[in-house]
């Protein structure tokens, strides 16, 4: 993850990053999901891996929405609106979440059942579930790629902890779920047809935070930006913290602070 980092600090001499960075740095964050669940479909890596990345990313997805997202829209517009976008991002995400986890994709992140769980037979029809997965995959990716998005608007070179905490992030994702795909019947051309329109989602997602947040004024910034850090927060907690703390039991906190330890550097060092 290096030449992430290198190439978005010689971006320092611009004042704020571009629609089209927001859109390839989407991509460059959001692509190791694919790449990821190729591996997992090629190579079966144990529960424990798995488990392992993603205990640390939860550490490090919680330093991206503390120190990238709301103090970010603290400073732009207070605390009233900052709290304001941040409770409803959560609740947003929460109640996204019900509804597909009571269509049956609740354990996304899950190598021996890939987000399918115990369904009925009329439930584990293949069309619907795969419409149900990419929707719930879609979810947990959006806030995450608007965060890529807004922080591109004034300084580019805050995303670069944004960009490194959603691709370290993603990997788990994608080991977890091309495992568990795979264990429930889908096909390799389908479960990559899947998170590629994940992928493609996310850089939408971006883009349009992106452009969405050009056109209003600091309160509302404020309000949206808060709004992502919320959903990222509920997202940690819903989707990977569970699946991680089941195979690193107390060695979740151990692993998902040095993930908050290094995206605190990251954003410390390379947005100054």
């Amino acid at each position: 993850m290096t030449w992430i980092l290198a190439v978005l600090s010689a971006q320092e001499a611009s004042v704020g990053g571009t629609v089209f960075d927001a859109a390839l740095w989407s991509f460059v964050a959001m692509v190791p999901v694919l790449i990821s669940a190729w591996v997992g479909l090629r190579f079966s890596p144990g529960k424990r891996i798995t488990s392992f990345l993603l205990a640390l990313s939860s550490g490090l997805l919680i330093a991206l929405l503390s120190y990238d997202l709301v103090e970010i829209a603290f400073r732009l517009g207070g605390i009233f609106p900052s709290l304001g976008g941040f409770c409803m991002g959560i609740i947003v995400y929460i109640t996204a979440n019900r509804i597909i986890a009571d269509g049956g994709i609740g354990r996304r992140n899950s190598r021996s059942c890939g987000g399918l769980g115990d369904l009925s037979p009329e439930q584990t029809a293949e069309r619907n579930a795969s419409i149900a997965l990419v929707v719930g995959a879609v979810l947990d990716g959006i806030p995450e790629s608007m965060s890529i998005g807004i922080a591109f608007l004034d300084n580019p070179l805050v995303s670069a902890s944004v960009v490194l905490a959603v691709a370290i992030a993603n990997i788990p994702e994608g080991l977890a779920s091309g495992v568990g795909l795979k264990r429930s019947g889908f096909g390799t051309q389908k479960i990559l047809l899947i998170w590629s329109c994940v992928v493609a989602s996310c850089v939408v997602a971006s883009v349009a935070a992106y452009v969405i947040m050009s056109d209003v004024g600091v309160t509302a910034k404020a309000a949206l930006t808060a709004f992502a850090g919320g959903g990222v927060l509920a997202m940690t907690f819903n989707t990977i913290v569970p699946e991680a703390y089941e195979e690193t039991h107390d060695a979740i906190s151990i692993l998902g602070g040095i993930g908050f330890a290094s995206a605190f550097v990251v954003s410390h060092i390379f947005s100054h």
